[in-house]
C-alpha cells in the first residue's frame, strides 16, 4: 500500500510539474503563477461554503467565525476579517478540520464543557489557526503530498510546522489500512476533499500543538528521567526558553524589499516579520543510559527517583573521560564542567524538524520532481550536514540520511565511499540512529523539538578524529539557526534585515541580504548546492562565525562559488577576533569566467586519472577546484541524468575558491569577514556552502576525491 502511495504522489507531482512548466517559461518573472481556476468563484464552493454545508463541522466553523486573522491595536478604526470571511476568498488553503465529536471533546479538556463558547479568545485562536496551512502561490497539499515521516514544509497559521507520519502497525505491532497521523495525534479520516480556494482533510482530533518549551516536553515523558534531570542540574532548562525576538517586531519593518539591479532582472523579497528562536534536542531515553552506562533508576512508591546522587556519580565519572580538559571541580552549571559540556552537545540551536536535517535536491542522481516540495522517496546517495552544537565549547556534530530502507538519519555516521557511484563500501562508524517521535509523548514543542536516539551520544576521541579526516561540507543556510526556527530554508524569497542572524556579525549600513530557493523562482538552471544561495548586495561588509572543526590541525577553508557577470568582488579576513581580522590572500572576484582564463586554469575532464589529477593540481595553484561532481546542474526536472557541477565551465561556472590554509584549534572559534571590494551597489556576492578540509584528506596518503 505504502509503495501505492509513493507511486501515485510522484505521478501527481509530475503532472504538477508539467502543468507548472508552461506558466515558467511563457511569462516573465520569478515567481510561481496559479491558473484562475484556482481561486474562489461563485458558482463553486469555498472551504467556507463546504463547511458550512455540513453539520459536522459546525463547532469549527463557529470558532472560525470568532477568530480574527489579525489583531487589530486598540482604538484602530479598522475592521477585522474573520478567518471564516478568509475562508471564503482566493487561495490555496490547505485545511485539517476537525470534526463536532474531536472539537468538543478537546473544549471539555480544557474548560469542561463541551460548549466552544467557553474557550477563551487565545484558546480559540490557537485551534482555529493551528489547523489551516496558507500555501500562497503552490497548491494547498494533497495527501499524497504528505510527509510518511517528518512535516509540512510549510507552517501554519500560527506559525508552527506540523508534523506528520504514516501509520501502518499499531501499538501492538499488528498491520493495518495505512493512515496518516498528524502531529502525532489527530488522525485523518477523510483526505482530499477539493475546494475552490484548497484542499480539506478531515481529523478526529483538533491540532494544537503545545505550548511548552522543550526542556518541559521531555520532563513530561516519563521515559526520558535521566535527560530532564541532567538539563535541571546544569540549568540548560531555564537557559532554553526562548521563544520570540519581541525586540525585533518592535521595528518599522517593510513587509518585502525590491532588488533593482542592472545586472540581473529585479527581484521582490519577503522581509520576516517575526524572529522566532529555538532548540533541538537529542535525548537518551532511560533504557538507553541503562544498557549503554548501566545506569538503573530506583523509585520510590511515588514515582519519584531516589538515587540521583549514585547516576549522577556514574555520569560525572563517564563525563570527565570523555572531556579529560573540563573542569570538574566547577558546578555543573559552568559550561567549563565535564557534564555540563556533555549535555550541551545535545543541543542545537535552531527549531529543526525530522525531515529538515538534511535537504535533498540536487545530490547526484536524485530526482526532486517538484522543486517546490522535493519528492520525499527515491533518494540515491548519503545526504549530510554538520551543526554546532550550543554552549562556550561548541561541539561539531554530523547528521547524515542513507538512501536505503526506511531512509533513517544518524548522528556522526563516517564512511569510506566508492569513487565511480559514491555509494557506502565501509562504514567506519555506524552512528547513532534518530527517532523521529517519542511513542505517545509529543516531542513538538512551542520553541523547537526533541528526538529520542539509541545510543549515548558522545564527543569523544574517535568520534573527534573520525570527523576530522573528513571533508567537512557545511551548508550556509546550516549555519544560520534562525533559517530553520523561522521556516525559511527552502521557501519564499527572502530579505532578512541586519541582526535577524546571530552568526552574521558587523554587518554595515551598506549591506543588504537576500535568500533565494530555486523551488520558488521560474529560473530553471541553478549551479547551487541543495537548490538554495545567499545574495549580498550593497556596498557589503559583514562578518560570518564559522563552526568549529573537531581536532587541531592544518585545514584548508574553501567556499563554494557559482562564478557569473551579475557578481561581484570581495576582500576576505579571517581570524579569532571578528572585530580585528587580518586578510586573507587576494581579493575574491566572482565575474570571473573559466574559458580562456590563466587564472581560473580549468579543463575538461579526460578520463585519464593521472591527467585528470595533473589539471585539478593547476586550478589549486590558482587557489581554485572545481565543483563537487555529487551535486548535479539544478534543472527544471531534477538532476538525474543532469550534469554534475564539477563539470560546469564558461561565464557561469561552479568552482571552490580556497579562501586560506590555517592552523585551527578544536575549541576555538573562528571568523570570516567579507568587504566588498567594488563600489557598485547592485553586484551580487554569492554564498552557498563552506569547506573545512585537514591536511589528512587534501594533502594524504590518498588523493582528495572529487565528490
Amino acid at each position: 500500500m505504502k509503495k501505492a502511495i509513493l507511486w501515485e504522489k510522484g505521478l501527481r507531482n509530475t503532472m504538477r510539474l508539467v502543468l507548472l512548466l508552461f506558466p515558467i517559461f511563457a511569462v516573465t518573472g520569478c515567481k510561481e503563477t496559479i491558473d484562475a481556476s484556482n481561486f474562489a468563484v461563485s458558482d463553486e464552493p469555498t472551504v467556507y461554503d463546504y463547511l458550512k454545508s455540513d453539520e459536522r463541522f459546525t463547532d469549527i466553523l463557529s470558532v472560525f467565525e470568532r477568530v480574527n486573522m489579525v489583531s487589530v491595536p486598540e482604538g484602530s478604526s479598522a475592521t477585522p476579517s474573520s478567518i471564516a470571511n478568509t475562508l471564503q476568498t482566493r487561495g490555496n488553503y490547505t485545511c485539517f478540520i476537525p470534526t463536532n465529536e474531536a472539537v468538543r471533546s478537546y473544549v471539555e479538556g480544557l474548560t469542561g464543557s463541551t460548549d466552544v463558547s467557553s474557550l477563551s479568545y487565545e484558546q480559540a485562536e490557537n485551534m482555529a489557526k493551528s489547523c489551516l496551512i496558507d500555501n500562497g502561490d503552490i497548491s494547498a497539499y494533497e495527501s499524497p503530498d504528505f510527509p510518511t515521516q517528518g512535516s509540512f514544509a510549510l507552517a501554519n497559521m500560527n506559525d508552527r510546522i506540523l508534523t506528520c507520519e504514516q501509520v501502518s502497525v499499531d501499538a501492538d505491532n499488528v498491520s493495518v489500512e495505512p493512515y496518516y497521523l498528524i502531529n502525532g495525534e489527530a488522525r485523518v479520516i477523510q483526505t482530499d476533499i477539493e475546494v475552490t480556494n484548497g484542499i480539506i482533510h478531515v481529523v478526529d482530533h483538533v491540532i494544537a500543538p503545545s505550548s511548552n518549551t522543550v526542556p518541559e516536553m521531555i520532563k513530561a515523558a516519563d521515559n526520558m528521567l535521566v535527560f530532564s534531570h541532567l538539563l535541571e542540574v546544569t540549568g540548560w532548562d531555564v537557559r532554553l526558553m526562548d521563544y520570540r525576538d519581541m525586540k525585533y517586531e518592535e521595528q518599522d519593518l517593510d513587509e518585502v524589499y525590491t532588488w533593482e539591479s542592472t545586472s540581473a532582472s529585479s527581484a521582490t523579497y519577503q522581509v520576516p516579520q517575526r524572529r522566532y528562536l529555538g532548540y533541538t534536542i537529542f535525548a537518551e531515553p532511560d533504557d538507553v543510559y541503562a544498557s549503554d552506562w548501566g545506569i538503573e533508576l530506583q523509585k520510590a512508591a511515588d514515582g519519584s527517583v531516589t538515587n540521583w546522587d549514585e547516576v549522577m556519580a556514574t555520569i560525572g565519572q563517564k563525563a570527565a573521560a570523555i572531556y579529560p580538559n573540563a573542569d570538574a571541580s566547577q558546578p555543573l552549571t559552568s559550561e567549563d564542567n565535564p557534564v555540563n559540556r556533555f549535555v550541551a552537545y545535545h543541543i542545537l540551536e535552531g527549531r529543526i524538524a525530522y525531515d529538515r536535517f538534511v535537504f535533498h535536491f540536487n545530490e547526484y542522481n536524485y530526482r526532486y520532481i517538484d522543486a517546490a516540495n522535493p519528492a520525499n522517496y527515491g533518494y540515491t546517495v548519503d545526504v549530510w550536514d554538520y551543526y554546532a552544537t550550543i554552549g562556550s565549547h561548541r561541539g561539531l556534530l554530523k547528521v547524515l540520511q542513507v538512501p536505503t530502507g526506511d531512509y533513517p538519519i544518524y548522528l556522526n555516521r563516517v564512511s569510506e565511499y566508492d569513487n565511480d557511484t559514491y555509494q557506502e563500501v565501509n562504514v567506519l562508524n555506524e552512528g547513532i540512529r534518530i527517532l523521529a517521535t517519542n511513542g505517545s509523548f509529543d516531542n513538538n514543542a512551542l520553541n523547537g523539538f526533541y528526538y529520542p536516539i539509541t545510543r549515548i551520544l558522545t564527543y569523544d576521541n574517535n568520534t573527534r578524529t573520525l570527523m576530522g579526516n573528513e571533508r567537512i561540507r557545511i551548508d550556509m543556510a546550516t549555519m544560520l539557526p534562525e533559517m530553520s526556527s523561522n521556516n525559511i530554508r527552502g521557501g519564499v524569497y527572502t530579505s532578512p534585515p541586519n541582526g535577524y542572524f546571530s552568526n552574521l556579525l558587523n554587518m554595515s549600513d551598506g549591506t543588504r541580504l537576500c535568500y533565494l530557493a530555486m523551488g520558488h523562482s521560474g529560473t530553471t538552471i541553478w549551479y547551487d548546492s541543495q537548490g538554495d544561495e545567499f545574495l549580498f548586495g550593497g556596498i557589503f561588509d559583514f562578518v560570518l562565525r564559522l563552526p568549529p572543526v573537531p581536532v587541531d590541525g592544518t585545514y584548508e577553508i574553501r567556499m563554494g562559488c557559482a562564478n557569473s557577470p551579475k557578481r561581484g568582488m570581495a576582500q576576505i579576513y579571517f581570524g579569532e577576533d571578528p572585530d580585528n581580522l587580518p586578510p586573507a590572500g587576494l581579493p575574491i572576484d566572482m565575474r570571473q569566467s573559466t574559458d580562456n582564463n590563466p587564472n581560473i586554469p580549468w579543463v575538461e575532464d579526460t578520463g585519464d586519472e593521472v591527467t585528470d589529477r595533473e589539471n585539478d593540481r593547476n586550478m589549486r595553484n590558482q587557489g581554485y577546484m572545481k565543483g563537487p561532481k555529487y551535486y548535479m546542474v539544478c534543472n527544471g526536472m531534477g538532476s538525474q541524468g543532469g550534469t554534475p557541477l564539477r563539470d560546469t565551465h564558461g561565464a557561469a561556472a561552479s568552482l571552490r575558491r580556497i579562501l586560506t590554509t590555517q592552523r585551527l584549534e578544536a575549541d576555538k572559534t573562528y571568523y570570516l569577514r567579507f568587504k566588498s571590494a567594488l563600489d557598485q551597489r547592485d553586484a551580487q556576492f554569492f554564498l552557498d556552502y563552506f569547506e573545512l578540509v585537514n591536511s589528512s584528506v587534501y594533502n594524504g596518503t590518498e588523493p582528495e576525491d572529487i565528490w
